[in-house]
């Protein structure tokens, strides 16, 4: 490829985004969707620098720097917030109407599922008709729960997760001086997911909560009672940031119970689908508490 990327996987998306680039064949709005932590947002940030930077996206420009630090003058970032509501598409609006000094005029928006019906409503509007030289990289995690009209007014662009296999060699690669069994553990964790993969690798105290998580879960599956696993999920709601990690590495260990050729196969996949189910509900606030211990009932 032509661009210093540096990212795992996804080449085939890469490749199709290098030839807009290079043919002119750019379209003002794209949608980068798939699962989250695949690296959708850093896909659409590297990108955005390589449509402003006017040396080949060096990495060392201002530009390129700015862009990195999420200051570029011209280059808008929307994330990080619970919903994104009318209010701050109007400020994307008003942003995108004023004079620029750069190439284009760029607008990183994650998870535009978080938009409200107003908000999505008004952002149509500007998708119909986008001043000259705007882009808006959108990422999405939940491809459904988006407005079909604004699906419509994209290019879509499919982000999945790797293999296993695949990660520990790109993670050997990049991470030559790292221990066999840090990548193993790091390449099972993640579920293929290269944005988590590359955290995970990056901060050693995040690697040591998910190992302390997977041990926590493999004692609670062969020892313990429904009262101790009732009381794990009492841990949990305490702190929400351990849930996505305790899902995910419950579904790591089961899929590798069912691969080893285990006999509760079916149970272990009914189970499967009941965490895809809690984190669907979990999403829509239900009850968080009720929604765990109906998951551990399953187990």
């Amino acid at each position: 490829m032509k661009y210093n990327w540096s990212i795992i996987g996804h080449e085939k998306q890469l490749e199709q985004i290098e030839n807009d680039i290079e043919s002119g064949n750019l379209t003002h709005a794209y949608l980068l969707a798939g699962p989250n932590s695949v690296g959708k947002f850093t896909v659409a940030k590297k990108m955005a620098g390589i449509l402003q930077c006017e040396n080949n996206f060096c990495h060392k420009c201002k530009t390129c720097v700015q862009i990195q630090q999420g200051s570029h003058v011209d280059t808008t970032e929307l994330k990080g917030k619970d919903s994104i509501k009318i209010e701050d598409v109007r400020k994307i609006i008003e942003r995108a109407n004023m004079t620029g000094t750069s190439s284009y005029k760029i607008f990183l928006i994650q998870s535009i599922e978080r938009m409200t019906m107003e908000a999505a409503n008004s952002f149509l509007k500007i998708l119909e008709e986008p001043p000259l030289g705007t882009i808006f990289l959108l990422t999405t995690n939940n491809f459904r729960e988006l407005l079909p009209t604004i699906v419509s007014r994209t290019r879509v662009i499919k982000f999945r997760t790797v293999s296993a296999e695949y990660l520990t060699k790109k993670l050997n690669d990049l991470y030559p001086d790292s221990e066999d069994d840090v990548i193993k553990q790091v390449s099972l964790f993640s579920l293929g997911k290269t944005g988590k993969a590359l955290h995970l690798m990056e901060n050693p105290d995040s690697l040591a909560n998910y190992l302390k998580t997977y041990y926590d879960i493999q004692n609670f599956l062969d020892h313990k009672n429904i009262v101790d696993r009732f009381s794990y999920v009492e841990n949990l709601t305490i702190d929400p940031a351990k849930i996505e990690v305790f899902l995910n590495i419950l579904t790591h260990i089961l899929r590798s119970k069912i691969l080893e050729g285990d006999n509760n196969r079916e149970k272990y996949l009914n189970t499967l689908s009941k965490i895809e189910e809690a984190g669907i509900l979990l999403k829509k606030n239900i009850n968080t508490r009720l929604v765990l211990e109906n998951l551990m009932l399953s187990l």
